[in-house]
């Protein structure tokens, strides 16, 4: 193994002319494919793209982690038959790859000396790996591939459970691992490069000890390039911007981001991955940027003086909308090939499900919708039914309805239920639960699930009746999101009121019991203009982890409305006095947190959000406690 070379003056403007001079001119292709689930289908594709980019002039070409295989494939990695089709893909990229022209490629790597990982199964890697010439070559270090170092162990993400680190391997084999670290040194074009190869996570540092991207380039890295599968989520690529800057300006050296593309899903979450590949200079400004959610070959020549560029920024209806649609796209794409790419959606002339309908038709044709609506006595007001009928009608979708007193009745008379009883709803909503799916068979279709985030959140909804489905668009969306969905489709989507006005401005209620008994949803959710405090409750307990002792601190510091982003006055509108607020709190955390038995058998969706239900947020069946320093905040807000 060579010993590590530092280089004189690493962050000196000396060590950046110079890095120019050695970069300059070098044409990088970044490779951004959309990754299947069959790796010799991937192989090809890649192949085939990557030699179309060598005759377009690219010395390097740069592919994604994991590109050969769903990166979020679950426990698909401990299928030792899976690993070795997945290990043969790279051998046959090897092979078949004859240029001078460098290709990387993120794959799984087994062919270290200790194969069994600390689970005694087969020691796997999450590798790139450097082609020339048709073989893998080894980075300074005499690795064979670059291995990722840093493992994440949060959100979706459970790396460490499949595989071994470079920490690891540094570890087992008595050395730091800034010794294992080291550039692949490369000659293209008789020049001589050496290249700074790492792994998604190695470049999100900040909270770790180990800094990948600094050992590299104090080994010598001309250029860091960076293989990643990166999900969507809101201001994910601005962040990730500031976090490029921040390196290159340390080190400085350009740097090469390159990101999967589509959907990926663990069976709870569909996974979106934007892409956004870019070429940032020596300073950290953009200089290329590629096509978000498509797979595309982006040709970038570095240069001393290249242009900079601003990444486009969409509104949040509209990042939040393609997100979600990509989303969907890529559910039905999982769907077995006898059943017809057409959804079952029980309409109510409701916000959620006029969503729903208006989505779908655009996502899969509004002849592959079919709309449903349940009515049972006079229970459902002639408006919600004549506006879930105008709705279809705008939308040239299919409209039936199907009365269910007889259903409900009967099984009411069976088991004692008493009309306008808890129970009573209940059966409701089951049956027509039931009713959708029989068409939904019929139909070889699948059945929308309504259900937003804060319904969820706080269990407002029946488990067997509208809390189920096959997918559900609005898993990671608050109340507040449906609204803005709506209107967003209206005005840009549609560029006409599909949705009619009247849905959008009608307070949400059930309709489970007659119109003088309490219909009316217990929650605040806000409108298209402001934010509703128990949306933004649920966006705190979820996405950003908060506790009722926040809640608790917040109020008495009196910025609880400044940190949720409400309009002032929200609080004392709705809360008149802290016991008011206090009771209110303890009513939504204690159906939050006896509402999990609900979301462990939630309908798969989106992630569309810093954290979301599903595998993305763990959660156990147990009530909530209420810590001493809780009982102390509530005991000094009720004294206030």
């Amino acid at each position: 193994m060579r010993p590590a070379a530092k280089r004189p003056g690493a962050h000196s403007n000396y060590w950046k002319i110079t890095m120019n001079k050695r970069t300059d001119g070098l044409t990088i292709a970044m490779l951004q494919t959309e990754i299947k689930a069959d790796p010799l289908a991937n192989a090809k594709r890649i192949l085939k793209r990557a030699n179309r980019a060598v005759t377009r002039g690219a010395d390097i070409v740069v592919g994604s982690e994991m590109m050969l295989s769903h990166y979020v494939s679950g426990d698909r990695y401990e299928d030792d038959a899976f690993i070795a089709e997945v290990t043969h893909a790279v051998s046959y990229i090897a092979s078949a790859w004859q240029h001078e022209a460098v290709l990387i490629i993120g794959g799984i790597a087994t062919g270290l000396p200790g194969q069994v990982g600390e689970d005694g199964r087969l020691r796997k890697y999450n590798a790139a790996f450097v082609i020339q010439n048709g073989v893998c070559i080894q980075n300074q270090a005499g690795l064979p591939f670059a291995t990722k170092s840093l493992l994440p162990n949060y959100r979706i993400f459970d790396d460490a459970r499949h595989f071994f680190s470079l920490r690891q391997l540094a570890m087992e084999r008595g050395m730091p691992v800034s010794a294992l670290l080291q550039p692949f040194r490369v000659t293209v074009r008789n020049r001589t490069l050496n290249l700074g190869v790492m792994l998604c996570e190695d470049m999100w540092d900040s909270d770790y000890a180990l800094k990948p991207a600094r050992h590299l380039t104090d080994h010598g890295a001309d250029i860091l390039i960076n293989l990643s599968c990166s999900p969507w989520s809101w201001q994910k690529n601005r962040k990730r911007d500031q976090v490029v800057r921040d390196i290159c300006q340390k080190t400085g050296v350009p740097f090469i981001y390159v990101n999967n593309v589509g959907v990926q899903n663990n069976g709870k979450n569909f996974i979106v991955f934007d892409g956004a590949s870019t070429a940032y200079d020596h300073t950290g400004n953009i200089i290329k940027l590629t096509q978000r959610y498509q797979g595309a070959t982006q040709l970038v020549t570095l240069r001393a003086e290249a242009q900079v560029l601003q990444r486009g920024e969409q509104p949040d209806e509209a990042e939040l909308y393609q997100a979600i649609m990509v989303a969907t796209r890529g559910y039905v794409a999982t769907l077995p090939s006898d059943l017809a790419r057409r959804v079952v959606i029980g309409v109510s002339g409701g916000i959620d499900s006029a969503l729903s309908v208006a989505f779908f038709a655009k996502v899969l044709g509004h002849e592959n919708v079919i709309a449903v609506n349940l009515p049972y006595g006079d229970y459902n007001a002639k408006e919600t039914k004549d506006d879930a009928a105008e709705l279809c009608r705008r939308l040239q979708v299919a409209y039936r309805v199907i009365p269910i007193d007889e259903l409900v009745d009967t099984l009411c008379k069976e088991t004692n239920v008493r009309p306008g009883s808890a129970q009573h709803k209940t059966v409701q909503a089951t049956t027509r639960l039931q009713v959708l799916a029989a068409v939904a068979s019929q139909e070889h279709a699948f059945l929308s699930c309504n259900a937003n985030m804060t319904e969820i959140a706080f269990g407002y909804g029946t488990l067997n009746g509208d809390l189920r489905g096959t997918f559900a668009p609005w898993l990671n969306c608050l109340k507040q999101d449906v609204y803005r969905l709506a209107d967003y489709l209206n005005r840009v989507v549609y560029q006409r009121e599909v949705i009619p006005e009247s849905i959008i401005n009608r307070p949400p209620m059930d309709e489970l019991t007659a119109a003088h008994g309490e219909r009316h949803d217990p929650f605040h959710y806000g409108s298209l203009d402001y934010n509703g405090y128990h949306d933004q409750m649920v966006r705190a307990l979820v996405a950003f982890r908060r506790s009722p002792e926040w809640f608790l601190e917040q109020y008495i510091a009196d910025s609880l409305e400044a940190e949720l982003r409400l309009p002032t006055g929200t609080l004392q509108h709705h809360f008149p006095t802290p016991a008011d607020f206090v009771a209110d709190l303890e009513r939504c955390v204690t159906l939050f947190h006896a509402s999990v038995f609900k979301r462990v058998q939630s309908v798969p969706g989106p992630l569309v959000d810093k954290r979301s239900f599903g595998w993305d947020l763990r959660e156990s069946v147990a009530p909530w406690v209420k810590t001493q320093r809780y009982q102390a905040l509530r005991k000094e807000v009720l004294g206030r």
